[in-house]
């Protein structure tokens, strides 16, 4: 008989999963950009925060395909911004929005991240498209 009360293998307890860290981050690093001001690291913490989600759903499979869960979080971060920096700018009045201030910065940053993260979510995309056509023709090449 054996002893399968220690099993090796390769996959991680929940303990040792990066995401919750990875969102609190992304989340604190937008904030901290917004107030301070610093663009780059608003939008580089949602970026993160986007990646993160998607990760978080596919680690916990709910989703087959989380580059397409952060294009689409990306499009969503866009939407947003664009629609923040209308009412920010009087373009387009938004009732609900009328107390807030400094919503223009916040929708610059949400749709720099927006594109930041539909483009990273192509580029990986098509990578992987390109490793997948590589190995498809490694295969046929092999014996």
């Amino acid at each position: 008989m054996s002893d399968h009360s220690r099993q090796v293998g390769t996959e991680r307890t929940d303990a040792a999963r990066p995401w919750p860290l990875l969102v609190a981050l992304g989340l604190a690093g937008s904030e901290v950009g917004l107030v301070v001001g610093l663009l780059p690291v608003a939008v580089a913490g949602l970026v993160v925060f986007a990646a993160s989600v998607a990760g978080i759903l596919a680690d916990a499979n709910y989703v087959d395909r989380p580059v397409a869960v952060a294009a689409r979080l990306g499009v969503a971060f866009a939407l947003g911004g664009a629609a923040l920096i209308a009412h920010g700018t009087g373009t387009v009045p938004i009732a609900l929005l009328e107390p807030l201030s400094g919503l223009p910065s916040r929708g610059v940053a949400l749709v720099g991240a927006g594109l930041v993260t539909i483009t990273g979510a192509g580029l990986v995309r098509r990578r992987r498209s390109e490793e997948g056509t590589e190995n498809a023709s490694d295969r046929r090449l092999s014996p």
